[in-house]
């Protein structure tokens, strides 16, 4: 199997001989992390417009928005791959918002997410509610985007630039991919949340995950974590599950930042009276690898493993698209040579390694309406709060009608909001991502941590004052109609 590289049109072009028929995937360093709050959506939506715009689209044909990627796939005659190629590039170059209005009610009802639901919570308690974070958002005002924003999003990220194709065998006659100009757009590092760690937190599911960080800095250290994430998961099923029965099956998915560290996801499916059994023996089953690491024969298994999965013509696709990610984020592509080379210097201290920020950075995402046993683990709602100080407004008389506690303040000022009633939480202007406005008068603070404040104007002696400012302050960029509106 050999990795072979050309261009068309501007685009690099990675294609590895493979099986019939034809199949390419066109990607852009587009997706989910590279949006905002208030713009949450909007790689989804392009991708819905575009492929809408495509005559006579067949089941052979797909695409999907990523953390970080966004892909057109193609499969099928020659001539059909480069027509189905051609007319998303024609799209993206000039686009027809004809079908705006219904696509955001296809992806509203479509409901999808990039990564399962437990590690996208994980992602969000993380690294809150930007870049990474953003995998666990539905889009708060999916309706206010037109398109202004989705131009603005083709000229940023659906260039030429910042684009790549994988292809199963040479690129077909006819392939042109014209796609306007535009710089490669590398993905901005995720800052992970200021807050202290290990911390643990009530899933919104019956999933328990767990994740913490991980070395990520070389492709030595990255292929070590995805080694040990396998090894992980062989253990979990052989104790957890065929020992005990307390689990049906577990999953992993890795995270890489270049510049920073990545993160390991495990999420499994306890019943709820053994979730503290399977978080426990998740946990044992780590540090022993971090103690020992794996066996000679675990790391021999893995090497076979990539060697029977590069051996199977099928993984032709795979490897391109491998290599053309790896363009897009400025790396080395890995041949299959490499590719085995990689898995073959795992070791067990290299494994080691990759676990030595365990117990600083690990994160345990509880099945809901359990909780860890272990009382150390802070939780998530253990929060320190800065009060910001700032113009005081003490609960009115319609706030006691409205059963607001008594002593409830409410404190704007320069630095941002604070809210001390039932429960105390501040919230910066900095840290502000988004404000809902409800029909009803409702408002809703949202922090970049996922902090809220919720408040009424009639809750407050002189509150119209507290809000007006409240919203003036955020501008119209941060304010939103909920859906559910």
């Amino acid at each position: 199997m050999t990795l072979q590289r050309t261009d068309a049109g501007g685009v690099p072009v990675f294609w590895v001989e493979g099986p019939h028929p034809l199949t390419a995937h066109l990607i852009f360093r587009a997706g989910v992390r590279d949006e905002t709050f208030m713009t949450a959506g909007l790689t989804h939506l392009v991708e819905h417009l575009a492929m809408s715009s495509v005559p006579d689209l067949h089941q052979n044909h797909n695409a999907g928005v990523e953390l970080g990627f966004t892909t057109f796939v193609g499969t099928g005659r020659p001539e059909s791959v480069v027509s189905f190629l051609n007319a998303i590039c024609i799209f993206l170059s000039t686009p027809d918002f004809g079908r705006l209005d219904v696509e955001k009610k296809v992806l509203t009802a479509e409901g999808s997410s990039t990564v399962p639901p437990a590690t996208a919570e994980h992602l969000r308690h993380r690294f809150g509610l930007s870049n990474l974070g953003l995998a666990d958002v539905s889009p708060p005002a999916l309706d206010a985007l037109g398109p202004d924003e989705i131009l603005q999003h083709l000229a940023d990220y659906f260039t030429s630039g910042n684009a790549a194709l994988a292809l199963t065998g040479a690129p077909p006659e006819g392939l042109n991919l014209s796609l306007p100009a535009g710089p490669a757009r590398p993905p901005v590092t995720a800052p992970p949340l200021r807050q202290p760690l290990p911390m643990w937190f009530e899933q919104g599911g019956p999933r328990l995950g767990l994740s913490f960080e991980v070395p990520a800095g070389t492709e030595a250290g990255r292929e070590a974590a995805r080694a040990l994430s396998r090894v992980v998961c062989r253990r979990a099923r052989r104790t957890l599950r065929q020992e005990h029965g307390w689990i049906y099956d577990i999953d992993s998915m890795h995270v890489f930042d270049d510049e920073g560290a990545g993160v390991l996801c495990f999420e499994l499916d306890p019943t709820p009276q053994h979730a503290e059994d399977v978080r426990r023996g998740l946990m044992e089953i780590l540090r022993d690898l971090r103690r020992n690491g794996p066996t000679a024969e675990e790391l021999k298994t893995e090497v076979e493993e990539v060697q029977e999965y590069l051996q199977d013509p099928a993984s032709a696709i795979d490897v391109a698209v491998a290599a053309a990610e790896s363009y897009l984020l400025g790396r080395a592509a890995v041949t299959p040579d490499d590719k085995v080379a990689l898995a073959q210097g795992v070791t067990s201290d290299s494994c080691r390694a990759a676990l030595a920020r365990l117990e600083d950075t690990v994160i345990f995402g509880m099945p809901e309406g359990t909780h860890p046993a272990d009382d150390s683990i802070r939780s998530d709602t253990d929060r320190a709060v800065d009060w910001l100080g700032g113009k005081e407004f003490r609960r009115g008389m319609r706030g006691v009608l409205a059963g607001v506690p008594g002593g409830s303040k409410l404190f704007v000022g320069e630095k941002g909001v604070t809210i001390s009633a039932d429960y105390t939480a501040s919230i910066t202007w900095e840290d502000l991502v988004g404000i809902a406005e409800a029909p009803d008068g409702l408002v809703t603070l949202i922090g970049a941590d996922s902090q809220q404040i919720d408040l009424r104007a009639e809750w407050f002696s002189n509150g119209r004052e507290a809000v007006d400012s409240i919203l003036h302050r955020a501008g119209e960029g941060r304010r939103f109609t909920p859906a559910t509106a």
